[in-house]
């Protein structure tokens, strides 16, 4: 039960990143850029570290590579959909184009923040179901940091798309609602759950390289700002780093 109790908290994480928003009026295009650019840096640690480096440890280089395929390939056909989804509300004239770009984009950045929460809480499952819960305490602390980041990044994109903002903190909270649900799944069904764990975890890491590289990166070079949205990354990236290690300690 008490990894159960822990996922919640740890879900509810990427809300709580959010609630710095409630003392903000607005979100300037600067700012919005050199945050997509700093969740492009978490998101590509989260990943690598905290995705492929378990599985490439757990899992055969096959089903890592096979999961990285099937990430890329399932968020290339969410992606196509999306925008038929939405595209008759939006008006079809040049500022309309702009806005779809940016209601699909937007959409693309809380699944994939969404999806990669389940094997996460797959993971604190499997930590805590197997017996270890220094383990899974460990990896519980570390998903939960990562996540009030990313929950920040959710929030302030949705606000800056016209989104309210209690819009905007509510959908932050519910892109964390997976971790408890996956977390229960995976101690419930520890021993058939543990074995696909490789392929889950890097079909995830998949899924966040393609919307870094196909959405993040370049919606954040588009507007002059690409040396911010650079700085963002590195700080990211950086920031990751420095939680990991002190955590790791």
């Amino acid at each position: 039960m008490n990894g159960i109790l822990i996922s919640i908290l740890v879900g509810a994480c990427t809300g709580l990143g959010a609630l710095p928003l409630i003392f903000v009026k607005s979100i300037s295009k600067a700012t919005k850029n050199g945050l997509l650019g700093f969740a492009g840096g978490i998101m590509v640690f989260a990943s690598s570290f905290s995705l492929i480096q378990p599985a490439m440890r757990e899992g055969s280089l096959i089903s890592v590579i096979s999961g990285i395929i099937t990430g890329t390939l399932l968020l290339t056909a969410i992606e196509k959909t999306i925008p038929h989804a939405h595209g008759n509300d939006l008006e079809k004239n040049a500022a309309g184009e702009d806005n779809r770009k940016e209601v699909k984009n937007t959409l693309l950045l809380v699944l994939a923040v969404a999806i990669h929460n389940i094997p996460e809480g797959l993971a604190i499952g499997v930590g805590y179901g197997s017996g270890s819960i220094t383990s899974g305490l460990n990896l519980a602390l570390a998903i939960g940091v990562q996540n009030i980041p990313e929950g920040l990044i959710v929030g302030a994109t949705l606000l800056q798309e016209g989104s309210s903002k209690t819009k905007a903190i509510l959908v932050s909270f519910l892109t964390g609602i997976g971790e408890p649900i996956a977390a229960t799944i995976a101690i419930l069904t520890l021993s058939a759950i543990s074995n696909f764990m490789p392929f889950i975890l890097s079909m995830t890491a998949g899924a966040m390289y393609y919307v870094v590289s196909n959405e993040l990166i370049p919606e954040s070079h588009c507007e002059g700002n690409e040396l911010l949205s650079t700085y963002g990354f590195i700080l990211g990236l950086i920031l990751m780093i420095v939680f990991n290690m002190l955590i790791g300690k």
